[in-house]
């Protein structure tokens, strides 16, 4: 019998409603794969063949621990239950059915990897001759796979052509990318009513993992596969459903209730943070609207420690804050690894490495890469590197072909034969080595390219341009927009260098190349720094990174609007509530105690900004906006006021312009005093001068 005395009532219930659709909405750390795996162990021991439940989730990780758990539950029958990922299981699928199609693929096809993909689409535009700067390769994989997963409806024609070609190549080629796994597994379904009568009989029981993060095909093939019985199981999150711009369709979970009438059972009870975490997040995620089913998360962890709601006047405050706050809390008995900063996108981790560098704290940066090693931060600075010393040859090769001008390995081979006999580098070796016509134009084009950056630098004194005269001048840029939204990240990145450039630039510098060599020489000793990279690291990353983790302690920082919630959200009401799951995901990581940070000025890709603190830390708070319209008590000539100005208050101190109009001006104080609006030209508030 199924040892049941470590599941709560609820639990139970969704582990014992063995016949018909389910629907577990289940909250952040309320057991939810624990749920799940003795939901299967309960189905063996109740009399069903392993071979005939179907489990899937979205990882392979997940997968194995999944079938783990359920084997030490019931022993080794297990082993005989399909439990995989999608993609795993569809090629399982396809290994025995492919044939159905009447094509040319059969069961010995070959998957291929993104890279795969990306040079059969180079290769694909070049026969087409079509401009392979425009039909980026990154950008192409990408609109191929939204197009393939019902995402986006329509392409251009070059794009269509490519398309067409790309998937010609393969089933030529008797290969599949990973989304025709799912869409030929539906077409069998679909074109075949025996073979999918044959698996509706053999699979009796589905059970779908993290169902909020599935997308349209994914749901298809769910709906093909439940045949008569709808024995379907689904467990998930809507309220942690943060991953649209991989597919994932939040509406899936109200169509299966719209559409499957599923019993819906929700697991509120809480096993991973203290109720003060819970309370701040069950206040925010309430404001979104659009919600599947409402729940309030509780705890019996006790209330712990209160949440802490900081506000810094400088995003360098808000970093020195943080690495302050870590060192106090390592020295009361908690281990880096016990740590996370958590934030919405990846450049802002800079200004936290820069920090931790100095203070000599452990990190890593969990999921991604440091932010002083992203190989967009490398070129640029390559690029100023070989500017400063031409004899530079490890910048030189980093940077010769990037962005690509048809400067080859054989190329580069040539120029290092003879650097290497004449003792040169490869800069002087472009003179002299033998090359040949289209070889000796690209390079020459690469040090005219050089020789303009240097020129361009020469003219300006002021070191914040330098990255974008780099960026502008070397394709660099141009590059990255071409790839599309893929590399939206690594311009935020490139942008971001420019406050390194910014710190520096509030010095006097006589010497704008010795200015420069200074923040290259500064950069070498961050990035070369002998980091401890060991378990005991502090983690910083990206709330997508974390989600499914845990930690003692969690930071949420830079919680400003146009950072958290993002800029591109700020005009959908769907985008909008995505953010805040996001969020609600970051708060839900938390499990002793959360700390969430915000600075009213931020130096962000290029500029100084002033910045509303975002809507999220209120929401959580429950403070509504607190209006104070003080009456005009005396006329006296003040400055003008605008948008992002800093003022101070006799009584509440300083704070900044965030809102006005002609009759009245909104301002965002402390945590302690929030929002206020005064009249325009109220005397008792006073601009500060910069």
């Amino acid at each position: 019998m199924l040892d049941l005395s470590n599941i709560n009532k609820t639990q139970e219930k969704a582990i014992k409603a063995i016949k018909g659709p389910v629907a577990v909405i289940a909250g952040a750390g309320s057991g939810k794969t624990r749920t799940l795996t003795y939901r299967i162990a309960y189905l063996i021991y109740s009399g069903v063949d392993p071979d005939s439940i179907v489990a899937v989730t979205f990882t392979n990780k997940a997968a194995a621990e999944m079938k783990q758990r359920v084997i030490n539950l019931v022993g080794e029958q297990a082993k005989e239950i399909n439990i995989s990922t999608f993609h795993s299981f569809c090629a399982q699928f396809l290994r025995r059915e492919i044939q159905n199609l009447d094509r040319l693929f059969n069961h010995r096809f070959l998957i291929i990897d993104e890279d795969d993909s990306k040079q059969i689409i180079r290769d694909t535009v070049k026969q087409l001759k079509y401009d392979s700067d425009r039909y980026n390769s990154n950008r192409l994989k990408s609109i191929f796979s939204m197009f393939k997963n019902d995402q986006i409806d329509l392409l251009d024609f070059p794009e269509m052509q490519i398309l067409q070609n790309y998937n010609k190549y393969l089933e030529e080629n008797n290969s599949l990318d990973f989304d025709d796994l799912i869409n030929l597994t539906i077409e069998v379904l679909k074109r075949r009513d025996d073979v999918k009568k044959h698996y509706n009989n053999r699979y009796q029981y589905l059970l779908i993992d993290e169902f909020q993060d599935t997308n349209k095909n994914q749901y298809q093939l769910i709906k093909l596969l439940a045949g008569k019985s709808k024995n379907i199981f689904t467990v998930g999150d809507p309220d942690q459903s943060i991953y649209s711009f991989r597919g994932a369709n939040y509406e899936n979970q109200k169509l299966f209730i719209d559409e499957f009438d599923p019993k819906i059972i929700i697991l509120e009870q809480n096993y991973r943070s203290t109720m003060n975490i819970l309370k701040a997040a069950n206040k925010l995620i309430a404001y979104n609207v659009e919600r599947t089913a409402d729940k309030e998360l509780k705890s019996e962890l006790g209330s712990g420690s209160e949440v802490i709601f900081e506000t810094r006047q400088t995003d360098r405050d808000e970093a020195y804050f943080v690495t302050r706050a870590i060192e106090i809390l390592v020295s009361s008995g908690y281990s880096y690894s016990d740590i996370a900063v958590l934030y919405r996108s990846n450049s802002i981790s800079r200004i936290f490495e820069e920090s931790f560098i100095k203070e000599r704290i452990p990190y890593v940066v969990y999921g991604g890469t440091s932010f002083f090693s992203r190989k967009e931060v490398k070129d640029i600075l390559a690029y100023l590197r070989v500017v400063l010393n031409r004899h530079d040859n490890i910048s030189f090769k980093r940077i010769v072909n990037t962005p690509r001008r048809k400067i080859g390995a054989v190329t580069i081979g040539k120029l290092e034969a003879y650097s290497n006999v004449f003792s040169t580098s490869l800069y002087d070796a472009i003179e002299h080595a033998d090359l040949g016509p289209q070889q000796k134009a690209s390079l020459n084009n690469f040090k005219h390219t050089l020789d303009l950056i240097e020129a361009e630098i020469k003219k300006t004194t002021d070191l914040t341009k330098i990255v974008d005269l780099v960026n502008d001048y070397s394709g660099y840029k141009q590059m990255l927009i071409s790839e599309g939204h893929e590399s939206k990240d690594r311009l935020e990145n490139i942008q971001e260098l420019k406050a390194i450039f910014y710190a520096y630039s509030l010095e006097d510098n006589d010497d704008i190349f010795q200015a420069i060599e200074a923040v290259l020489d500064d950069l070498s000793l961050k990035t070369n720094l002998d980091i401890d990279d060991t378990e005991n690291t502090v983690k910083l990353a990206t709330v997508h990174q974390v989600k499914g983790l845990e930690f003692k302690v969690v930071f949420v920082v830079a919680l400003e609007e146009t950072i958290f919630p993002a800029q591109a959200s700020m005009f959908s009401s769907i985008d909008l509530e995505e953010e805040r799951r996001i969020c609600y995901v970051a708060v839900t990581r938390a499990k002793e105690r959360l700390i969430l940070s915000h600075a009213l000025q931020r130096y962000r890709f290029g500029e100084v900004k002033w910045l509303m603190p975002s809507r999220y830390i209120n929401e959580m708070r429950s403070l509504k906006e607190e209006i104070e319209v003080i009456e005009e008590t005396s006329q006296v000539d003040l400055e003008p006021l605008s948008l992002g100005d800093r003022v101070e208050h006799p009584n509440y101190g300083f704070g900044v312009v965030v809102a006005l109009d002609d009759e009245v001006v909104k301002v965002a104080f402390g945590h302690d005093f929030g929002l206020k609006i005064f009249k325009r030209d109220h005397p008792i508030i006073k601009k500060v001068k910069k």
